[in-house]
């Protein structure tokens, strides 16, 4: 073989290797860009679920605020009717009630739709025994005989009082579901509730 024709070898072999070069190295950058783009969409998706899951948590969280907040508002004016009932004039306390009972009514018909199942499962028993006393509470004041009045307005008032335990259950799930501790505390008791003892008492 002449020296002229392994000249020619061997600068086609660096060319082919210079070629070879340019094209391998074309072959990693597409491959790390694909790389780079790929570990960016997973970022994005996984911002986009986040950002989803606290639109969530948030309106969730709002949701039992007000529930929570309602929910003891109706209790407590109840009671204040009922004590004021047992005074005397209570003309103030009845237009609180009624005030009461449609902000806790409205605020569950917004919780039937955010809600988690078991949230409203135990705070249906608290609602229970709010529409119980407010019907007894009702007759109370109704009632012109004033030792059957007397009876009655103690018996809603025992009833209203008995709901602060479950009120207590229905925060602590709450407060797990909002994320505002990751366990329920070891006094839950899911399946807490008056509802049979008052039903025996009637």
């Amino acid at each position: 073989m002449s020296s002229g024709t392994i000249s020619v070898i061997v600068a086609s072999v660096g060319v082919l290797g210079t070629l070879a070069s340019a094209v391998i190295t074309q072959v990693l950058a597409q491959r790390a860009e694909s790389a780079r783009s790929e570990m960016e969409k997973q970022v994005r998706i996984a911002e986009q679920r986040a950002s989803e899951d606290q639109r969530k948590i948030d309106q969730l969280r709002s949701c039992y605020v007000q529930l929570n907040a309602n929910d003891r508002y109706y209790r407590d004016a109840m009671l204040a009717y009922a004590y004021a009932l047992k005074s005397g004039a209570a003309d103030a306390e009845a237009a609180e009630v009624n005030t009461a009972r449609r902000a806790q009514r409205d605020t569950r018909a917004e919780a039937q739709l955010i809600a988690s199942d078991a949230v409203l499962q135990i705070e249906s028993r608290v609602n229970a025994q709010l529409t119980a006393a407010y019907r007894d509470l009702m007759e109370a004041a109704g009632e012109s005989d004033t030792t059957t009045r007397e009876a009655k307005l103690n018996r809603v008032i025992r009833r209203l009082n008995s709901l602060t335990e479950q009120q207590g259950h229905v925060r602590a799930l709450m407060r797990v579901e909002v994320r505002a501790t990751e366990e329920l505390p070891d006094w839950y008791d899911p399946n807490i509730g008056a509802a049979s003892h008052w039903q025996h008492s009637h």
